[in-house]
């Protein structure tokens, strides 16, 4: 008799052994949207150093609204901090190490650099990125996929897929979340994986020779294995002679001739850096590590519109942002 009600008792106690574990794990997996929970209703505010690059006119514009951005969170206390030229981590760790802050937000691409050596508890996020991720969480310049992908579709109506040459380390994390997303605009992404430069030419040759007018669009990456500088007159001829729509996140390729082009919207950009750095303080397991920028500019080349075959209504034209060639 002793035996069993042995067992029994090993049994009950392996049994809350069990349930402790798995309510334990819940708690941990709740922890981070409870504390978000928590500071949205108390109004607790987290401090958050930004770092931003002594900069001339105009990036001192843009790096001014970033950060207007950013500071327009009720959640975030921010304090600026801007890098002297030439600053070395050495003296960006003593300025960190002698704050107290619990998030570092690295704006443009030289605070990025140093940002991402730091030897901090802080949770350290970087915005306005165009450049190759280097590992911490990053909103770049390129266009998010949704939103961008969104606009070709109301532009180009006819688009049926995009095609791009892409690196892994570049630009890869967009081609994988454009992949996600493109179902839903009925278009497909098609991507040329390119591991230097010269295997990037012959891609770029190969992708306009398999590409089909209007229902074909070029996407030309931000920053690109092949500079655009290199390979945009090639791809502004060929898509002009086959009627391919080509989209670009600089303004001025449109200028050039290219059908269109996003760019960001600099003070909402810093608005959503500074909710991307809140959530992965948080630890929200929702939140990529590398998004696009969601509010975006939209700039149009009319002639190379009409070559086509696109018509723009005059209520589209009030919402384009930049018109080429210039009325």
């Amino acid at each position: 008799m002793f035996i069993p009600l042995l067992k029994i008792a090993f049994r009950l106690a392996a049994a809350s052994k069990a349930a402790l574990c798995a309510v334990l794990m819940l708690c941990l997996a709740i922890a981070p949207a409870q504390h978000a929970l928590a500071q949205a209703v108390t109004g607790e505010r987290l401090a958050a150093l930004v770092v931003t690059p002594e900069a001339s006119y105009p990036a001192d514009i843009i790096y001014d609204k970033v950060v207007r951005g950013i500071s327009s969170s009720a959640n975030l206390e921010v304090t600026r901090l801007t890098l002297p030229k030439g600053s070395e981590l050495e003296w960006l760790q003593e300025q960190v190490n002698s704050r107290t802050h619990s998030i570092v937000i690295a704006v443009g691409n030289q605070s990025y650099q140093l940002c991402a050596e730091l030897e901090t508890d802080s949770t350290v996020v970087a915005g306005g990125i165009s450049g190759k991720p280097n590992g911490i969480p990053t909103l770049s310049l390129t266009g998010d996929p949704r939103a961008a992908l969104s606009q070709v579709k109301k532009i180009a109506p006819e688009v049926r897929d995009i095609r791009l040459v892409y690196s892994v380390p570049m630009n890869g994390w967009w081609y994988d979340q454009a992949k996600q997303v493109a179902q839903e605009f009925g278009i497909e992404i098609h991507g040329y994986r390119a591991d230097d430069l010269k295997q990037g030419v012959k891609l770029y040759e190969k992708m306009v020779r398999e590409s089909t007018p209007k229902q074909s669009a070029i996407w030309i990456p931000l920053r690109s294995i092949v500079p655009s500088k290199t390979i945009l007159p090639f791809l502004l001829e060929k898509a002009w002679s086959k009627k391919l729509p080509v989209v670009s996140n600089n303004p001025s390729h449109t200028k050039l001739g290219s059908l269109m082009a996003l760019y960001p919207e600099h003070e909402s950009m810093g608005a959503q850096l500074a909710e991307f750095a809140i959530a992965h303080h948080n630890r929200l397991a929702t939140v990529e590590r590398i998004n696009g920028t969601t509010r975006l500019r939209l700039a149009v080349n009319l002639r190379t519109g009409a070559h086509i075959g696109l018509r723009f209504s005059a209520e589209q034209r009030k919402r384009f942002d930049k018109i080429f060639p210039a009325r």
